[in-house]
């Protein structure tokens, strides 16, 4: 069941100083480190060591992230540690998908454990990035926007390692695509991003198609938000494939709305770990530049759909 009370980032109240900025991301990272430690815990009492290994190393990587941004505080004349609203000390960072993944530690696996770490910082991404949109002070702003990019980062580091983890559990459709070898030219490039938007867009329109009646008016503007952003490309890069086909590939077992819109956040969440894979490739600076501008894109497109099923989840709890 979700508290409803729980506080959002739209409770939060404003901040007044850098040192109040600084606390509140090393709070966030702290947050993340005590959450490792303890899955750490369950997985080392289910027998799990290798998923136990990871939440250690993902520890281990938010205590150095935290490192870098005690050093950032400091190149900025900023302290740490200071009081801040007990707002900030109740704000749950995964949310929903969070709890739904760590139900049953049983049941936890590489690519489980690496997909909520992913859920966790683009949840302080959000917040980071909420904060540098609601500041009037220009300094303030600034600072939230680089620790909030410096998240960007870490989502993308560890998106490659859950698209490595991956391909022992779940495919999906753009998984199955063959899309995998990093393109070298620009031209091979759009005509995988092509490939990547009809999958979705084909997807999104199984889901609009097929659940009309179970849809509020916030669940349509994200569908046709979805279909606006993967729209067709021209004549001359679109697909040899018809619908139909795409259909076939893409197919739904879905028996209703909550779950038709996960399998969607899913082929997102592939979606962006492909073109950080072409990023982190370096074949050519077009096609890095072009592959990371996709993923960030990306990354805020996921967090509309996730949003949505936090919302539909909290309705339907008892």
């Amino acid at each position: 069941m979700i508290d409803l009370k729980r506080p959002t980032i739209a409770d939060m109240p404003r901040i007044a100083s850098l040192d109040e900025l600084y606390s509140i991301a090393i709070l966030l990272g702290q947050n993340v480190i005590g959450a490792c430690e303890r899955l750490k815990l369950d997985m080392e009492a289910c027998r799990n060591g290798s998923t136990a290994q990871v939440f250690e190393d993902l520890a281990d990587r938010e205590i150095a992230h935290i490192h870098s941004i005690r050093k950032q505080a400091e190149d900025a004349g900023a302290k740490v540690g200071v009081d801040i609203d007990d707002r900030w000390l109740a704000l749950d960072l995964g949310g929903d998908p969070a709890r739904e993944i760590t139900d049953n530690p049983y049941l936890m696996t590489p690519y489980r454990a690496l997909r909520l770490a992913v859920i966790n910082k683009e949840r302080v991404f959000e917040i980071l990035s909420a904060l540098a949109a609601g500041q009037d002070d220009a300094v303030i702003r600034r600072h939230a926007e680089v620790l909030a990019q410096g998240q960007l980062s870490e989502i993308a580091q560890l998106r490659l390692r859950r698209r490595q983890a991956s391909r022992s559990e779940i495919k999906t459709a753009i998984d199955r695509a063959g899309l995998d070898t990093p393109p070298a030219e620009m031209a091979k490039f759009n005509r995988t991003v092509q490939t990547v938007h009809a999958i979705i867009r084909t997807m999104t329109l199984i889901v609009r198609d097929s659940w009309t009646s179970e849809m509020t008016g916030e669940t349509e503007r994200i569908l046709q938000g979805l279909l606006e952003d993967f729209r067709d490309f021209p004549n001359e890069l679109v697909a040899d494939e018809d619908r139909a086909a795409l259909e076939a590939r893409v197919k739904q077992t879905n028996d209703n709305l909550f779950s038709a819109l996960k399998t969607l956040l899913r082929e997102l969440e592939s979606a962006a770990d492909l073109f950080l894979s072409y990023a982190e490739s370096g074949c050519s600076e077009d096609v890095i530049h072009a592959a990371q501008t996709k993923a960030e894109r990306y990354v805020r497109r996921i967090a509309r759909i996730r949003d949505e099923l936090n919302l539909r989840a909290s309705e339907h709890s008892p």
